[in-house]
């Protein structure tokens, strides 16, 4: 009897320890993942270019050579009784004033002019040689076309005398405005032909444009050791009309393009060979915003929550909880965080939140953590205790995922290779970053997709 006493008494502990400790039966949230549907920012690109005016100097005068004007008949020009010839006497001087090329030719002069008289079967003459000097002035518009060809339109601005001539030939006074305007009228021609093959090919600015077009969609390895590669997908080429000033004849073109960033292996090249037209501006943006994409992998996430989570216990009054084992997944846009829990209650719970930014640290954080919906379900039915206990709150705190050691990282990285990037013969990036926006991060299968926007100011340019 007192055998069968004691195993009654054994029996009501047993059973009264079972129910003071419930086991869960939860059931686990779907792991699936919303599209990842980045659409990065575009990103402008200036190339400028300069050209010093002794160089397009140098082009023009290379053009323009010798003898310009040789009118070798006394009979030219209705019976005028002059013969001219012209020869650059120096260098032409260029100048770059008020959106417009200013320059001065200067010409050395021989002239033969003189008077005849036929009358009564006489003829009476008397021809005189004389050399002079004379500067013609002129001055060129350049306009930039869609086809990215150039346009001038010349004008003269008169000429001066270096050395005057004296024609007094007998009775006859040969007008010196006359010959000057004779040379500027028949000259014209030539020294604008000669002027404008000289801009075309000082300003050949498509050959430019279009190289440099095609090397900027070339994938650049920005770090060897970490894998960074900078992808540049260009979409529309915009150009500032010719300016300068003190001696540089400046051209900027603008380049609308999305770059990316990527870590690990190179991304795959895809290059369009397709120059686009050019399109006129008065104002270019120079803003250039690095597209990056930064991960943070599961095995990472999953060794922080279990430092901060694993053996930790909550009490609750006369109740208590251990978690024991930590994971994450994704379900849609939310981060799952499953625990294993023992104490009170034995078991899986499941805790749901989305994840978000924090400035502040470079931190990745949960919000809105709450327990998954089954879950709240379930403990609302045995143990509402917990299920009103605020541990949410307490878990959140917890769920903290430093990034910004790797943004810093990237960051350093692309600053320095940019310092001064060769991407071809003769061109190069160089630029400055200034700033670090992280958009929402994204669950993926992989863990944490945070993406990136680093901005500054980027240059391509012609060495």
């Amino acid at each position: 009897m007192r055998n069968l006493l004691n195993l009654l008494f054994f029996a009501a502990l047993v059973l009264g320890a079972v129910s003071c400790r419930s086991t869960l039966t939860t059931v686990k949230p779907a792991e699936k993942y919303d599209d990842f549907n980045y659409q990065p920012v575009s990103s402008v690109i200036s190339l400028p270019v300069e050209i010093k005016t002794a160089s397009l100097e140098a082009l023009l005068n290379k053009q323009l050579t010798g003898l310009i004007y040789d009118d070798n008949s006394l009979d030219n020009n209705g019976g005028d009784n002059v013969m001219v010839k012209a020869w650059k006497k120096d260098n032409i001087k260029l100048n770059f004033e008020k959106g417009q090329f200013i320059y001065r030719v200067p010409l050395k002069l021989w002239i033969k002019a003189g008077w005849k008289i036929e009358k009564f079967g006489l003829s009476l003459s008397d021809y005189r040689e004389v050399n002079a000097e004379i500067a013609l002035k002129f001055h060129t518009s350049v306009t930039l076309n869609k086809d990215w060809t150039v346009t001038t339109l010349t004008g003269s601005d008169g000429y001066e005398w270096l050395s005057t001539p004296t024609l007094k030939i007998g009775p006859v006074d040969v007008p010196i405005t006359f010959i000057a305007d004779m040379i500027i009228k028949y000259n014209t021609q030539t020294i604008n032909k000669a002027i404008d093959d000289g801009f075309k090919q000082s300003l050949d600015l498509k050959t430019n444009a279009k190289k440099a077009w095609e090397e900027l969609q070339k994938p650049m390895l920005l770090s060897k050791d970490y894998g960074l590669w900078l992808r540049v997908s260009p979409k529309t080429v915009s150009a500032l009309p010719i300016g300068g000033g003190n001696g540089i004849i400046k051209h900027t073109t603008s380049i609308e393009a999305v770059t990316e960033c990527y870590s690990g292996k190179q991304p795959a090249q895809k290059i369009n060979p397709v120059l686009p037209d050019l399109v006129i501006s008065n104002k270019l943006n120079d803003e250039f915003v690095a597209n990056v994409v930064a991960y943070a992998g599961y095995p990472y996430l999953d060794s922080i929550t279990k430092r901060m989570v694993n053996n930790t216990t909550y009490n609750f009054g006369k109740r208590s909880i251990t978690i024991t084992s930590v994971s994450l997944f994704g379900n849609d846009s939310k981060m799952i965080v499953a625990a294993d829990v023992k104490g009170s209650i034995n078991g899986k719970i499941y805790f749901a939140g989305v994840p978000a930014y924090r400035e502040a640290d470079s931190s990745v954080v949960l919000k809105d953590v709450q327990f998954a919906i089954q879950t709240k379900n379930v403990l609302l039915k045995s143990a509402s205790w917990l299920a009103n206990s605020g541990i949410e709150k307490l878990l959140a705190k917890k769920m903290v995922f430093p990034i910004g050691p790797q943004l810093r990282s990237t960051y350093d990285m692309m600053a320095q290779s940019l310092k001064k990037y060769d991407i071809a013969q003769g061109f190069y990036l160089t630029g400055t970053l200034n700033t670090i926006q992280v958009m929402q991060p994204v669950l993926s299968p992989a863990g944490i997709i945070a993406p990136l926007s680093i901005k500054g100011k980027l240059a391509l340019k012609l060495d």
